[in-house]
């Protein structure tokens, strides 16, 4: 089955849009939930289930931190990403693949957005490229922007980088959720910033925070852009990968007329708690959400035992150290 055969028109999604006035990306992604919980049984199911998962609320460092235990995604915390399993399972982004009753809506012509069967959050979406080819942020960040400018401030967009948190690292995605659970957007509003730059594009990190973030707002859109080429580069030479995307997750939102980036860099795919045995281990895979403050944890022994030090432990590990972290922002202030 084909990307076109696949694809849900204004026509077929009138029925789920009533009441709305005019078609946008936001009424249209509300009529693809509608309707693929009604006709999919698979997604209905697992957001029946996701109503049902359970949260405890952890400190670490100040910060407020939720623990989600959410059994249904043990597909995505446990999956193999490593060369020679990708190439021995089919890809499940890829359209022939896919289960037949998933439907998608058309962004743009290179993309399309689809219902996360495996929900964290509310309104999970998945935005896959039509194209089989690598997950790779280079050149894309626009993509990014403007997934977040036309879900609107509803809504937050993100990116996970090939090994960090992305379970199809062999095809081109970003995801989207809903709003209403994002504990860092509450934090930067209350938390001590250190300024890093001013101008068409501000730039600042949280002092003393639970992990190392890059915070860049700006209305400008090619500005934001460029601001981010340097800041990935710059992370490269850091982290002694030049050439190569270095490790990092990003969150995107939008508040007319502003996009906000959270720009996470990355030490390690996975902490060692994840590979530990018995009582020390912990199966926890960090990703965008979990770096925001949605901690899954799909095992009920690890979500009893995950505790605020745990977590802290966990953060600094993934995450760029104190060292390193200092001088990429060095390199930022001074470019």
């Amino acid at each position: 089955m084909s990307w076109t055969e696949r694809m849900l028109s204004d026509e077929a999604l009138a029925p789920y849009l009533v009441g709305q006035r005019s078609f946008t990306l936001a009424s249209r992604v509300q009529a693809l939930l509608d309707e693929q919980q009604e006709n999919w049984p698979m997604l209905r199911e697992a957001v029946a289930g996701l109503e049902q998962v359970k949260y405890r609320q952890l400190r670490v460092r100040g910060s407020r931190v939720l623990a989600q235990f959410n059994p249904q995604r043990i597909v995505s915390t446990s999956a193999r990403v490593d060369a020679a399993a990708i190439r021995e399972r089919p890809c499940f982004l890829c359209p022939e693949n896919l289960p037949p009753q998933e439907k998608a809506v058309a962004f743009g012509s290179d993309f399309v957005l689809l219902c996360n069967p495996f929900p964290v959050l509310r309104r999970h979406l998945v935005m896959a490229s039509r194209a089989h080819t690598p997950q790779a942020i280079e050149s894309r960040l626009s993509v990014l922007l403007e997934l977040a400018k036309e879900l609107g401030p509803d809504y937050f967009a993100l990116y996970n980088g090939p090994a960090c948190g992305a379970s199809a690292p062999d095809h081109l995605h970003f995801q989207a959720c809903a709003r209403e659970l994002f504990p860092i957007a509450q934090d930067v509003e209350q938390w001590p910033r250190q300024q890093i730059k001013e101008g068409a594009v501000e730039v600042f990190t949280l002092s003393g925070y639970r992990l190392k973030v890059l915070i860049a707002s700006s209305g400008e859109r090619e500005a934001l852009v460029e601001w981010f080429q340097t800041a990935k580069g710059q992370l490269a030479v850091v982290t002694g990968t030049p050439g190569q995307e270095p490790l990092l997750n990003l969150i995107v939102t939008f508040a007319n007329p502003s996009w906000r980036i959270y720009f996470f860099p990355r030490s390690k795919h996975r902490p060692a708690c994840y590979y530990a045995e018995g009582e020390a281990r912990l199966g926890i895979s960090p990703g965008a959400i979990d770096l925001a403050g949605v901690v899954v944890v799909p095992e009920a022994s690890h979500f009893a035992r995950l505790s605020g030090p745990l977590l802290e432990e966990i953060y600094a590990e993934v995450t760029l150290d104190e060292g390193r972290f200092a001088e990429l922002v060095s390199a930022l202030r001074h470019r």
